[in-house]
């Protein structure tokens, strides 16, 4: 029987199989001279680390929460028809991918083909105008667009005002904002009539900046952004926290852990920094930053039950880089310096836990992280 992967081979692009789990099943030759990655290597790896897409501007366009991947999960085909990545030596070249649906059968199996993908090398024709895709929107950070697979900057747009309400349309993911409240946030000392004089100016420039009217919905009195047209790197990072705290919780780490690390993967910041003193994103900002701390502590606990002792820490590091007096990191860390016999590095572990929090809360350590400093000193001794 003539599984759906085996057509890789048969293909004279590159191409190369994906699952439900997206990860890779099946490499052909081309595929091997294109990315300059032998089959043994590409093989039951995540379709993003293989491909490692990027967009002409530099994008990513590969990862946890590019839309590839939730195209396929959702079994509808992907395409770009400009993209670079990374070939033989690491040289970028320049690609366009479409994909074939493999229908699933009635009780979907994760682990069997979801996607065909296939690459064309452009040998430096201008590629063609790519099909439409949805609106990605990254606010963990600083803010970032693409549209159509390309890079928006905002950051050029003169009405600042357009960018706010982007953001805030966004920051309610696709459910109605009333008027009156963009108006609060906006321009909260206008009067009414003003106030939706100016946003009728706003809404309007927004569109044209966006270059497509139909993104952002108009109807009793609020305006949304089209269900279906975003992507949000928030919501992917809130539902792979979910997922990968619900496998640790039913004992399956290797799910948990990949789940888990691709959700810090996707905090690059805390949550609109550029917007740290604005009133009206800033319970999320607390709420989401918290989280992060959170899958954190779950991925560093689930890594040191799997003696990776190595891996835990440098999740611990990068939470104390965050937030220099989270205790529960600074002991966990103890932790594994201890378990991989760094007896020193633990202590001098230990002393800057004890700097941070009398430097920022004024309080000595707990007696849990007293009692791993003196196993270090004993073991030390």
């Amino acid at each position: 029987m003539i599984r759906a992967r085996d057509f890789v081979s048969l293909s004279s692009d590159a191409a190369f199989a994906v699952s439900g789990e997206l990860r890779v099943l099946a490499w052909n030759r081309s595929a091997e001279c294109v990315f300059g990655l032998a089959a043994t290597d590409a093989v039951g790896r995540r379709c993003c680390d293989v491909v490692s897409a990027e967009l002409p501007s530099g994008e990513p366009l590969c990862g946890p929460d590019c839309h590839g991947g939730i195209c396929f999960k959702k079994e509808i085909p992907f395409s770009v028809d400009d993209c670079l990545v990374p070939g033989s030596g690491r040289k970028p070249v320049r690609v366009r991918m479409s994909s074939l649906i493999v229908p699933s059968e009635r009780v979907a199996n994760p682990s069997r083909t979801r996607a065909l993908v296939f690459v064309h090398r452009l040998e430096g024709a201008d590629a063609e105008l790519p099909m439409p895709q949805p609106l990605h929107i990254r606010m963990l950070g600083r803010f970032s667009v693409t549209l159509n697979e390309r890079h928006v900057q905002v950051e050029t747009w003169q009405r600042k005002a357009a960018v706010t309400v982007l953001k805030i349309l966004a920051m309610h993911r696709c459910h109605r904002v009333p008027r009156d409240r963009l108006i609060e946030c906006l321009w909260p000392n206008v009067d009414e009539k003003h106030g939706r004089d100016r946003l009728k100016v706003v809404i309007h420039s927004l569109r044209q900046l966006l270059g497509c009217a139909e993104l952002i919905e108009h109807a009793d009195e609020s305006y949304a952004l089209r269900a279906g047209a975003v992507l949000l790197d928030v919501a992917v990072f809130e539902r792979l926290v979910g997922e990968g705290m619900r496998h640790a919780r039913q004992h399956r780490p290797d799910d948990a852990i990949a789940n888990l690390g691709d959700a810090l993967s996707l905090y690059r910041g805390d949550y609109l920094e550029e917007d740290a003193y604005e009133e009206w994103c800033a319970e999320d900002r607390m709420r989401l930053r918290e989280l992060y701390f959170e899958a954190a502590e779950f991925l560093a606990e689930t890594l040191m039950a799997q003696r990776r002792h190595d891996e835990a820490g440098r999740v611990c590091k990068d939470a104390l880089a965050r937030e220099s007096c989270r205790e529960v990191f600074h002991r966990m860390r103890m932790e594994c310096l201890l378990a991989e016999g760094r007896e020193e590095e633990a202590e001098q572990q230990y002393r800057r836990c004890r700097e941070a929090l009398d430097r920022e809360l004024g309080v000595g350590p707990l007696p849990e992280t007293r009692r791993i400093a003196a196993r270090i000193r004993a073991t030390r001794t």
